[in-house]
């Protein structure tokens, strides 16, 4: 497997750290502020580094279906950073965007799956 093949996962981390910040979890935005980051709490920059993250995401599971020829993995991450967009800004809900990106992560995880099949062969 190469680099690229890897992409989602940087996605997911910007993701995920785009929305625990949006939904104020305070551990996030303290460690944030600590070190001198204070300007990525304000929803200004937050929101587009959501939706830029999950495009990423989507990308590298994309660039995976082509690789592996099932759409499984895209299809799910679809639906969970749909969801995790929502449940960040439109809906604001906790447990729906940790459910939103614990999904994500499983897609991920199908994505390797079916990447090392491919790849073994």
């Amino acid at each position: 497997m190469n680099a690229r093949d890897h992409i989602d996962k940087v996605g997911i981390l910007a993701a995920a750290f785009a929305a625990l910040c949006c939904l104020g979890i305070s551990a996030v935005l303290s460690l944030v502020s600590a070190i001198g980051l204070g300007f990525l709490i304000h929803d200004a920059v937050l929101s587009p580094l959501l939706v830029i993250s999950l495009l990423v995401t989507l990308w590298g599971l994309y660039s995976g279906w082509k690789q592996h020829r099932r759409p499984a993995a895209f299809i799910l991450g679809a639906i969970a950073a749909l969801a995790l967009a929502v449940f960040s800004f439109v809906h604001q809900s906790r447990p729906l965007a940790f459910i939103s990106i614990g999904v994500l992560i499983a897609a991920s995880a199908t994505n390797v799956i079916l990447l090392r099949k491919v790849h073994d062969r």
